[in-house]
């Protein structure tokens, strides 16, 4: 009964650092052709048409969910929209990162993404828009609760049949029920900003909609066949953190005897290698790279993290084949600190 009941208490602590990390992982790893419906995803409107899978998947250099499983599309021909739950969040920051790849979009523009409440209900917030601007480019578009009519669009163009890594950002705030902020950022491969940049791309913006009690679902939106685009999304990444974003940190055990950093593999590496590193006890972590001249090249942790064990899957796609090193720090109650050499080779 002991035995079973560490167990039982084990796993409701692993899964709580795992949800600190990262909240949702979508790499729509099934079969092309199957409907996101016989794949976790539960149909909330519509019901004809349903979202399916689609091979290859979208690719972006240095991304973690970069070319893994395939993707999902939607085009003219569905009415079917999908969500399903990630771990739920009632504070803080909420990042929703994906893959985006637009073939058409009509001027009218429609959302087709969106986060909502553990139970879903009609309180979609953080509605991330596609508007067409021509025959080659369209706009993006955002905004908290309101519908595309006082949504708030991009100035700069996208181009069609272009990747794009798009990032929502849903900030909890605690002066009104009303207050609650969106942002989104959109970048070009191979931008992947290590830090959260200062300025988005849209936001932080507002409206009178009511905020989220907490946010635990992601919404895909096919909408009305006159509005919508047509599109490949893939990768969807939720997380609490911008590192979690560009960083794949996975939470190996709870347990951890003692410090510990590893030996990155393989070594030499191009352009990805997996670093594995032990803290026994809590405190704010950093991971960074530095060149051969003492420079600091890349950040792949800076926030607080749990004692335990981690693996870090880094991809150093953006950088100079050549000898670097990676350093480890924690600070808190206990320090410890420790620095290995690795080499990119092209």
């Amino acid at each position: 009964m002991k035995t079973k009941l560490f167990t039982i208490i084990f796993a409701l602590i692993f899964a709580s650092g795992l949800n600190g990390q990262i909240l949702l992982d979508e790499n729509f790893s099934y079969a092309a052709g199957d409907s996101l419906q016989a794949n976790g995803w539960t149909v909330h409107s519509g019901s004809t048409g349903p979202i399916l899978v689609v091979s290859p998947s979208l690719t972006y250099t240095g991304y973690p969910l970069s070319n893994i499983g395939n993707a999902a599309k939607i085009d003219s021909g569905g009415y079917e929209d999908v969500n399903r739950n990630f771990s739920e969040e009632t504070s803080g920051n909420i990042y929703v990162s994906f893959l985006l790849n637009v073939t058409t979009a009509r001027t009218t523009g429609d959302y087709f993404l969106h986060i909502g409440q553990t139970t879903l209900g009609s309180t979609f917030r953080m509605k991330v828009f596609i508007k067409g601007n021509d025959a080659s480019s369209f706009f993006l578009g955002i905004s908290k609760g309101n519908n595309v009519a006082t949504a708030t669009f991009s100035t700069s163009t996208f181009n069609y049949n272009t990747t794009y890594l798009v990032v929502g950002k849903y900030s909890f705030l605690s002066g009104t029920t009303s207050d609650d902020l969106v942002s989104l950022f959109a970048f070009t491969a191979p931008n992947l900003p290590v830090t959260e940049p200062a300025t988005p791309l849209l936001g932080p913006l507002t409206d009178a909609t009511t905020d989220l009690t907490n946010a635990g679902t992601i919404a895909l939106r096919q909408g009305s066949s006159g509005l919508r685009p047509s599109f490949i999304i893939d990768g969807i990444r939720i997380a609490k953190l911008w590192s979690n974003i560009v960083t794949g940190v996975i939470p190996v055990s709870t347990v951890a005897e003692s410090f510990n950093l590893s030996q990155n593999y393989p070594n030499p590496f191009n352009p990805s290698t997996t670093i594995n590193f032990s803290i026994p006890k809590t405190g704010f972590v950093t991971l960074k790279v530095y060149d051969i001249n003492g420079r600091e090249v890349k950040n792949l942790i800076s926030e607080n993290m749990n004692a335990g064990k981690y693996e870090v899957n880094a991809n150093f796609s953006e950088l100079n084949s050549g000898v670097y090193f990676y350093k480890l720090n924690l600070s808190g109650d206990v320090s410890f600190s420790d620095t290995k050499k690795f080499m990119l080779v092209k």
